[in-house]
């Protein structure tokens, strides 16, 4: 997710569109279906009882964002990008997740958590509980702060959910955007930090790296 994101929410003057991406000021109409008769009105705030339908315009791309009864509706919103190095397999479990969060965020909780146990797999943790796999990946290098708040949206400790299934009593909307945000920080602690550095190892000069590599023979 890029820094500045602001999620779309119906009264806000100002999000990110999730068209184009882009931080942009939102011009509103509101509609209505009542005796008969359709309502509009520009004034986002107007308007009591149900079936109103907000839609918002973005400036920058000029395309609609659209709410029914308050509740978001289109398009389809990832909070956050995955890590471009997640392994295609987690990646796919990542975006049908991203697209169903704001709809179903249960039924996305557990297809991330889904996600975690196999990015553990990937990463060459293969023992079936999951409380071990992270333990494993805490000594290579994880963050031990990572590994709790795992704990706190139920996917390690004791009062943990097994991967792919739900936890009625917590899984919403914001435990689904913590979870992707977890995913893509053990990536990019795992996977492309180490390949950063290494990428950083190789463009050394030769008589650098030989030296080195002689150095740590002694």
């Amino acid at each position: 997710m890029q820094k500045n994101y602001v999620s779309p929410d119906y009264m806000k003057d100002s999000f990110t569109c999730p068209h184009c991406g882009t931080l942009s000021l939102m011009n509103y109409v509101k509609v209505n279906y009542f005796r008969g008769k359709y309502q509009n009105t520009t004034d986002k705030y107007n308007g009591t009882g149900t079936n109103w339908i907000f839609i918002a315009t973005c400036q920058n791309c000029k395309k609609q964002i659209v709410w029914i009864d308050k509740i978001y509706v289109y398009p389809d919103i990832i909070a956050e990008e995955a890590n471009s190095d997640m392994p295609d397999s987690v990646k796919q479990l990542y975006n049908e997740a991203g697209l169903i969060y704001n709809k179903s965020p249960r039924a996305a909780c557990a297809l991330l958590r889904l996600a975690i146990d196999r990015l553990c797999n990937e990463l060459g943790e293969t023992d079936r509980d999951i409380n071990k796999n992270i333990g494993a990946l805490v000594k290579k290098g994880l963050p031990e702060t990572v590994q709790k708040a795992l704990d706190v949206v139920r996917v390690v400790g004791n009062k943990a959910v097994h991967p792919g299934q739900i936890a009625f009593d917590v899984d919403d909307k914001n435990t689904a955007i913590m979870l992707m945000r977890l995913l893509n920080i053990i990536v990019e602690r795992m996977i492309t930090e180490p390949k950063e550095i290494d990428s950083l190892y190789q463009g050394l000069p030769e008589s650098v790296k030989n030296a080195v590599e002689n150095r740590d023979k002694k």
